[in-house]
């Protein structure tokens, strides 16, 4: 591959070393730039614009200046690289050659030199190893970046050989003689500097190219340099590391050897003399332990270097190879392959914690022994300290042997912290080299992940036209090799004890069947009959349900544990046994599925939902169940057989096959299931299927579609990832489902007893005979509940439910989307550390914002719901402020929503700035009531003037605030119309609410009795009337007062107190009701309206008599009368 590159690259220097160069051309000077600067600064004042552009041009041409001064010198350094880089890669290998003959002699051994001069050349060699790593990864990310650069190179130039004409036009059209100092001179020497950088530049990208043959060759020769002097010193650590372990282990053999003599010769001496003999045989004892827990550690911490180093090292070169050939299916099939060599994360962590477990003992041994060291840097004091409470002359007669002791024990500390010391260093170098190879791994493991599904398996349109199907066959209906895995299954029936308990389990599920169905049954009768029903019996109902889907998955996977440790033919037995014990678990989850919906069932009997529709839904099930679990068990039986090849044909037929029946049974989904999705995430559920469930049947549709289409492209991994995905989205919408229609069995429960428990309650109070017992056979009713604080709370958990598992089911597809950060849509300008950096806008921040901005629109719908849930039932803030903070935090949340979206894809306020300020002039003219009326809104929302709940008056509307929105305010009056008012109204009119400080208010009833009444008694009974009514508050209290002498009756005046406006003219009536009960049974008259007519008597009056058709004709129009 090196000589193709080196071969390429010359065909290319050649080329473009045949192309014309552009001649020089006359610049400025530096000396005359800076004479012109000084003679600006001199001659004109500060203030002066013509300063200003002459000291512009003056810099734009010093910045030219220096360009071209940099690209002479990288001209040079290219040229000197090409005349001698060729030279020195062959002193290089011929270095090499000798340093091979070298290295094939037996190396020096380190035999007299000490345990501490080899632990300090170990140090200096892993310093010097670490150094050449870095050097080697250097050299090849160089190596690997020169196809990039050449392409960059061309790129320039040929953007170079359209500028340098325009450059040179324009500079011939400006005139050669100019006055000194002037501006027509500065922008004749710009235009100078300007192609000669270009000129400069030109020429040094040509000599560049040029020498990039050579200058690969060496870089190829210091690579093999830096890769042979890693080896060596890899060979030498190696080397000093066996010594340093040999010196260890025989000074602990050699220590232990003397403990030992030392606890021999205090036998029979005193017992503090043998204790402290003992203690130091005991530690001599741990050196061994220690030193072979060094040498453990250090030969494990090369082998995890080098693995590190390896797979950095083909990091580096499937990049490599994906730069040159594409996303080609023989990179997918290395990647593939290499991803399932790949050490797991949770081995990582699982050895980083008992690395750190190991490091913490260390650390406290270091301690241990550093105070043991303290206490004995005076053998006399710790000698005198173990004497303490012994007899004088006893202690005399034994403090020559502690003495001695205490000085052994004194080295041996000192030995022991040594070996810690370096166990300790052991041990960090090890977790150094763990995280490189775990940082390693994930680095290699998000190359494939954002790769992988983008690669196809095979050519398109070739999947059944090879030879792959009939091989596949040969191989799968071998006779010999089924022959030779049945023959195995008698001696495994004894092997493998699970079979049996599976076996055992099975046939106790088989014998208790008709048992477990009948009690199923038995737990519905009661559902819907409030006071006999419990929950218990809907959770017996779902673990019945379990224990009855389990019995032929279980008898799956009992067979599939007999091919487990077969040793002849243990390819296909494997295959077996992953096969039936992997299709088990999606075997019970459908099978669990078909037996929720079974008549008389969980779904049937407990969750309510009509027969007819249950039926339907368990036959769809059953058919599912029939042509997926088939197909998955061809899938991963394939992918078993033929893991390299992605399962071949046959495992895309059975992903085909799997991919199919998820469409066919989401297209064939009754609408009354489209309506429970809706239900479970609406607020208003009552409105039918939404768009969001829509969205939701679509895909679940045409994805597996369209990942069928993908198949026939090639993309059978692809196809096989997102067949995987869609069956755990399936199970993740089914357990959503199961737990939000759980959520509301017991919510109606719940409900119905509160309901029954007031009515009985309310019953009891008014001692009515007969109405605690009404609601002994009340059923269950869905709609009742739909719109209470505990079903918002369960829509809600469940919508965040989905939207969590989702996103966790389907993150494995996420590194995939990173490759479209490679489409660069359009460009952004953005500061970044105080400059001006322009950024692309990909396709993958669009998608990203588009996908945030549907999650904010869903979350945007039901956070606030959920929000003033927790402040009214946990906080105990009242009804109207929570719903105006939840007001107030969906604007602000829905104002951040938008700037996040607008800043993906690249907005930011210097560039919407004057769109704002023109979106503000039109506001202005425009849109001022709509303005006014959100800013009232805002008002409303934060001083809260009114309320929802309020009885309030404004202009002629009076009635009682159901909705504050940012633009109008929803009354309901009297009539129960509503009506939209706009929000400025409150602010702008006078505004009379009933109820702003509290609900009570005072009524009069007004009373007319005859002349002549006793008005003590009338107004007694008035008093007696109001005070009977429950709603009529005592304090204040009523009063019934006389007001005037009438036209046609006494008036008396009866004032009260209430707070329930709403029961306001119920209580009226009811009142005036009593009222004249009451006044009629005291034989007093309520006045009427009387009027006394006076007849004219000055002439006589003329009386007439008329009868039958005669009256009618003489009787007057209504019309003229």
């Amino acid at each position: 591959m090196l000589r193709a590159l080196l071969l390429s690259l010359l065909l290319l220097a050649g080329v473009v070393r045949g192309e014309d160069v552009p001649s020089a051309v006359t610049t400025v000077t530096t000396a005359q730039l800076d004479a012109a600067v000084g003679d600006v600064t001199a001659n004109l004042a500060p203030d002066d614009p013509k300063r200003a552009d002459l000291l512009r041009l003056y810099g734009d041409t010093r910045a030219a200046l220096v360009a071209v001064r940099q690209f002479r010198e990288s001209e040079q350094s290219f040229a000197q690289a090409r005349a001698g880089a060729a030279g020195r890669a062959a002193a290089i290998e011929a270095g090499l050659a000798e340093r091979e003959l070298s290295a094939s002699r037996p190396a020096a051994d380190p035999a007299n030199e000490s345990l501490a001069d080899i632990e300090q050349q170990m140090q200096v060699g892993k310093a010097e190893l670490d150094a050449r790593r870095t050097r080697m990864a250097e050299l090849n990310a160089a190596i690997s970046g020169v196809p990039d650069r050449s392409a960059e190179i061309r790129t320039r130039l040929t953007e170079l050989g359209s500028l340098l004409p325009k450059l040179q036009s324009q500079l011939s059209l400006l005139p050669k003689t100019v006055e000194p100092g002037s501006a027509e001179e500065a922008s004749l020497w710009l235009a100078q500097a300007q192609v000669a950088s270009a000129i400069a530049e030109k020429a040094s990208l040509d000599e560049e190219l040029l020498s990039q043959p050579m200058r690969l060759q060496l870089l190829a020769a210091q690579q093999d340099l830096a890769g042979q002097d890693i080896r060596k010193l890899e060979r030498r650590l190696q080397s000093l590391d066996r010594r340093a372990g040999s010196l260890r282990q025989g000074e602990a053999n050699q220590a232990q050897v003397e403990a030992e003599k030392v606890v021999a010769g205090a036998q029979g001496k005193h017992q503090l003399v043998q204790q402290l003999a003992d203690d130091n045989a005991a530690l001599s004892a741990s050196f061994g332990k220690v030193s072979s827990a060094i040498e453990s550690v250090r030969q494990r911490d090369l082998v995890v270097g080098e693995q590190a180093g390896r797979l950095e090292a083909d990091l580096k070169g499937i990049e490599h190879k994906l730069s040159i050939l594409g996303m080609t299916t023989a990179v997918g099939h290395i990647l593939r392959e290499q991803e399932a060599q790949l050490p797991r994360q949770r081995e990582f962590e699982k050895d980083l914690e008992s690395l750190r477990v190991q490091i913490t003992n260390a650390s406290v041994r270091q301690l241990e022994l550093a105070d043991a060291r303290r206490k004995l840097a005076s053998a006399s004091e710790y000698v005198d300290h173990l004497s303490q409470g012994l007899d004088e002359q006893v202690s005399q007669l034994i403090r020559e042997d502690l003495l001695e002791l205490a000085r052994n024990r004194r080295d041996l500390v000192k030995q022991a912290l040594e070996l810690e010391n370096t166990y300790f260093a052991a041990l960090g170098s090890l977790e150094l080299d763990l995280r490189r190879y775990a940082d390693a791994a994930g680095a290699y493991r998000k190359f494939t992940s954002e790769r992988l599904l983008w690669i196809p398996s095979r050519a398109p349109f070739t999947l059944l036209r090879e030879d792959g199907v009939k091989q596949q066959f040969e191989q799968l209906f071998a006779a010999d090799r089924w022959g030779t895995v049945m023959r195995q299954l008698p001696l495994q029936l004894v092997l493998q004890p699970e079979f049996g308990i599976g076996l055992l389990l099975v046939l106790a599920l088989f014998y208790r069947g008709p048992a477990l169905k009948a009690r199923l049954l038995a737990s519905g009768r009661e559902v819907g009959f409030v006071r006999t029903d419990q929950f218990s019996n809907t959770l017996l109902a779902l673990w019945l349900t379990l224990l009855q889907s389990v019995k032929w998955p279980l008898l799956m996977w009992s067979v599939g544990q007999l091919f487990e440790q077969q040793e002849l033919e243990s390819e296909l037995a494997t295959a077996l046994h992953v096969t039936l014990t992997r299709s088990a678990a999606y075997f019970w989850g459908f099978e669990f599925l078909r037996a929720t919906f079974a008549p008389k069932g969980l779904v049937d009997a407990h969750f309510r939902w009509p027969s007819s529709r249950t039926a339907n839904m368990h036959h769809r099930v059953a058919r599912l169940e029939q042509t997926i679990i088939p197909s998955i068990v061809l899938v991963v039986f394939a992918l078993a057989l033929f893991p390299q090849d992605v399962g071949g044909p046959l495992g895309a037929v059975g992903v085909v096959l799997v991919l199919l029946s998820i469409a066919s049974f989401f297209r064939l989904m009754p609408q009354f299931m489209q309506w429970k999705v809706s239900m479970a995430l609406l607020s208003e559920p009552d409105k039918g299927s939404s768009l969001v469930a829509k969205l939701i049947h679509l895909s679940l549709v045409w994805v597996p579609l369209a990942t069928t289409v993908a198949v026939l492209f090639g993309y059978i991994y692809t196809a096989l990832e997102f067949s995987l995905l869609l069956l755990k989205t399936m199970g993740l919408f089914a357990a959503l489902l199961l737990f939000h229609e759980l959520g509301l069995r017991w919510l109606r429960m719940a409900r119905r007893r509160m309901v029954v428990q007031a009515r009985t309650e309310a019953a009891q109070a008014v001692e009515v005979e007969g109405e605690a017992g009404v609601e002994e056979d009340l059923l269950e009713s869905d709609f009742e509940l739909l719109s209470d604080d505990g079903t918002r709370l369960l829509n809600i958990v469940t919508l965040i439910g989905m939207i969590v598992g989702v996103m966790v089911v389907w993150s494995a597809v996420l590194p995939a989307l990173g490759i479209l950060d490679s489409v660069e849509l359009w460009h952004q300008t953005s500061v970044v550390e105080g400059q001006q950096v322009i950024l692309p806008v990909t396709l993958g921040k669009v998608l990203f914002a588009l996908i945030i901005s549907v999650l904010g629109w869903v979350l945007l719908g039901r956070i606030p719901g959920l929000l003033e849930i927790l402040l009214r039932q946990k906080m105990g803030v009242r009804p109207a402020s929570a719903y105006a903070a939840t007001r107030v935090f969906q604007y602000a949340a829905t104002g951040v929503l938008v700037a996040a979206v607008l800043s993906s894809l690249g907005g930011s306020w210097s560039q919407i700035q004057w769109a704002v300020a023109a979106l503000s002039v039109g506001i202005g003219f425009g849109l001022q009531e709509i303005v006014a009326n959100f800013i009232s809104g805002l008002i409303i929302l934060f001083e809260q003037p009114i309320r929802v709940g309020d009885t309030v008056t404004v202009g002629t509307i009076s009635g009682r605030v159901t909705k504050i929105r940012i633009r109008a305010t929803t009354i309901r009056d009297f009539d129960r119309r509503e009506l939209l008012v706009p929000n400025k109204e409150f602010i702008t009119q006078q505004l009379l609410n009933w109820s702003l400080s509290d609900q009570v208010t005072r009524w009069v009833v007004e009373v007319g009795v005859a002349y002549g009444t006793d008005l003590d008694k009338a107004m007694a009974e008035i008093h007696a009337a109001v005070l009977a009514q429950p709603l009529i508050l005592k304090d204040p209290e009523p009063t019934v007062t006389f007001e005037q002498f009438g036209d046609s009756s006494l008036l008396i005046r009866a004032r009260f107190f209430m707070d329930q406006l709403d029961q306001r003219l119920k209580t009226s009536s009811d009142l005036m009701l009593d009222i004249n009960r009451r006044l009629h049974a005291a034989g007093i008259v309520v006045a009427f309206p009387q009027r006394d007519v006076h007849l004219d008597t000055s002439q006589p009056l003329e009386i007439r008599m008329l009868r039958g058709e005669r009256a009618a004709s003489v009787r007057p129009d209504p019309a003229t009368s």
